[in-house]
């Protein structure tokens, strides 16, 4: 393995040497190789199950700020060569770009530990399979007529990153997963639920019972009925929060704030939220499912708090958008560009789960689900699809056919209460968030 890796870093440090002599001022390449299983579930069955692998190498180039990128498949020497020379073309013919600075310097970082499991290297596609039929046999015993799908998949990647400006890194890691989706069927009513799981290691996974766990979400989804339009509270469980959480880290990109498409333009340093509010943003915890030492630019990474007590301290830079504001990388940087955020750990309050939704007269239990604001004007309009009813405290009924509106800041500033307790995945916290008086449409 070791000795594949260092291959990839020749070929990487090959081409940067080969697009400066072709006039690149700049150029970073990175090439790997990644081997994935799939296992795909349809109809409560397996209906596919691959294994392939290919090999990769990008390069992008840079001429008076201009870029071009080339991408070839495989590592014939010959169409390396042609990719090298295309990307260096496309930069010269690319607009001069004045923002571009630099690529980041070499930066050494410790190795972030538990990315790559030898014993996930090393599954075949048959131990795959069982995984996935585990799950079949164990989500029949339960409900024998109900209908699942989804996917049970793993990836073992080996690659490299050079640049003309010094860097040379070597990585390898392994990801293994699975996401199951649970339709069931009483008459007219029918109930649907999905769960996942997935890890670096397979110590942080339990895969087999992931279609389990649809299941039991399904059967509570059944005898959903519908609610009146009023003001109330909204609770999201912790998936419905992830995804929220994920939303409001997204926006604080650089480069969608340097273009003016985000609603937290001109919000830095401003609060956004209420002081229940901290989210940090961490890309070195051992075994994290978006861990690594370093970004896809090479840049070292470190943890970074992007809210604090509700204000906005931070936003999400790699090299370019950190040239252009005249500040340094967050280290979250992507080879192709792009800006992405790692491991989200927002900081825990003092109550548990079960004693916020205690506390609630009237709300929504948001099981999970997508609230997602506009990303320039910050409104939502967000279909309740996995909410329940709630009333003094209890959960009443699955709710169906009602929606929760309003704009980001309102919801933010009404924050109130974070729990304690939290699911974990590998390096992601997600607790249970609560939100005073939200806007719900109902239909009854």
């Amino acid at each position: 393995m070791a000795e594949a890796t260092n291959r990839y870093l020749d070929i990487c440090q090959h081409c940067v040497t080969k697009a400066v002599r072709l006039g690149a001022e700049w150029c970073d390449v990175s090439a790997g190789a990644a081997r994935d299983i799939s296992v795909t579930i349809e109809k409560t069955g397996i209906k596919t199950a691959d294994a392939g692998q290919g090999e990769d190498v990008a390069i992008r180039a840079f001429v008076r700020g201009g870029m071009g990128f080339a991408v070839v498949s495989g590592s014939n020497r010959r169409d390396i060569n042609n990719a090298v020379e295309r990307a260096v073309a496309l930069a010269k013919e690319a607009t001069p770009d004045p923002d571009f600075k630099a690529l980041p310097k070499p930066q050494p970082a410790a190795e972030v530990k538990g990315l790559f499991d030898e014993r996930i290297a090393g599954m075949s596609v048959d131990q795959v399979v069982r995984i996935a039929v585990a799950n079949l046999e164990l989500a029949k015993s339960m409900e024998p007529l109900v209908n699942l799908s989804g996917h049970v998949g793993l990836t073992v990647g080996e690659g490299a990153l050079a640049s003309s400006a010094g860097v040379a890194l070597v990585a390898r890691g392994t990801e293994i997963d699975a996401d199951i989706e649970a339709l069931l069927k009483r008459g007219s009513d029918s109930g649907y639920f999905y769960d996942f799981d997935f890890g670096r290691n397979l110590d942080d996974v339990q895969l087999e019972t992931v279609a389990a766990s649809a299941v039991t979400g399904a059967n509570r989804f059944l005898g959903a009925r519908r609610i009146k339009s009023r003001r109330m509270s909204l609770i999201l469980g912790p998936l419905a929060s992830y995804g929220f959480l994920g939303s409001i880290v997204g926006a604080a990109s650089a480069e969608a704030i340097q273009r003016g498409r985000s609603w937290l333009c001109g919000k830095v340093d401003e609060r956004i939220a209420s002081r229940h509010l901290t989210i940090v943003d961490n890309g070195l915890i051992p075994r994290g499912a978006r861990s690594g030492a370093h970004d896809g630019e090479g840049t070292r990474r470190r943890p970074l708090t992007v809210i604090e007590n509700g204000r906005l301290v931070n936003l999400l830079h790699n090299s370019y958008t950190a040239g252009k504001a005249c500040t340094k990388s967050t280290g979250h940087g992507t080879h192709s560009g792009s800006i992405s955020p790692t491991n989200l750990r927002p900081t825990l309050g003092k109550k548990t789960a079960a004693a916020i939704l205690k506390e609630v007269k009237e709300g929504i239990y948001l099981e999970s689900g997508e609230i997602r604001p506009d990303s320039a004007s910050g409104d939502i309009s967000a279909s309740i699809d996995f909410g329940f009813y709630v009333k003094r405290g209890q959960i009443v009924h699955p709710v169906e056919s009602a929606m929760l509106g309003g704009n980001i800041f309102d919801l933010l500033k009404r924050l109130d209460a974070v729990s304690c307790d939290a699911r974990e995945e590998p390096g992601i916290l997600m607790p249970t968030i609560r939100i005073q008086d939200v806007q719900i449409a109902g239909t009854e």
